[in-house]
């Protein structure tokens, strides 16, 4: 599912905290949610980092999700995304990066470079707080 931002409404986002607050505002919204299942978001900016599009790229269950590139970055091409922001949630509210989401997050920062596509960041979101790969100086090895 993809949720485009009309001109009037998109904002620009600065850092994490701000994407963090957008992104859990947009999840609160979506009825039905299943909290017990991880999701996985792409956010597409423009080159001046305002929001374009959410994308909704998968639903896994309460141990994990799948995702490659393909789904990754396939709006991100198709609507001329400058760059994306990976998110996802962690049904135990821990905001603590698994080794799979160490391992994908590396993965889909090296198929964004194959694309000229930058993945300027990957969150961790819950209703208790997020992790940013980028604040963390983890997201380029």
């Amino acid at each position: 599912m993809i949720v485009k931002i009309e001109k009037e409404n998109k904002i620009t986002v600065t850092g994490s905290q701000q994407v963090y607050k957008f992104l859990w505002g947009l999840i609160e919204t979506m009825q039905p949610f299943d909290k017990e299942k991880e999701h996985l978001y792409v956010i597409g900016v423009s080159r001046a980092f305002r929001i374009r599009y959410v994308d909704w790229v998968a639903m896994g269950t309460m141990h994990g999700l799948v995702a490659g590139p393909r789904e990754v970055f396939r709006n991100a091409v198709h609507l001329g995304a400058s760059a994306i922001i990976l998110a996802h949630n962690h049904p135990s509210n821990s905001v603590k990066p698994s080794k799979e989401d160490i391992t994908m997050t590396k993965y889909m920062v090296q198929a964004g470079k194959i694309l000229n596509i930058n993945v300027v960041d990957h969150l961790i979101v819950s209703g208790e707080g997020y992790y940013s790969f980028a604040d963390e100086g983890e997201l380029h090895p």
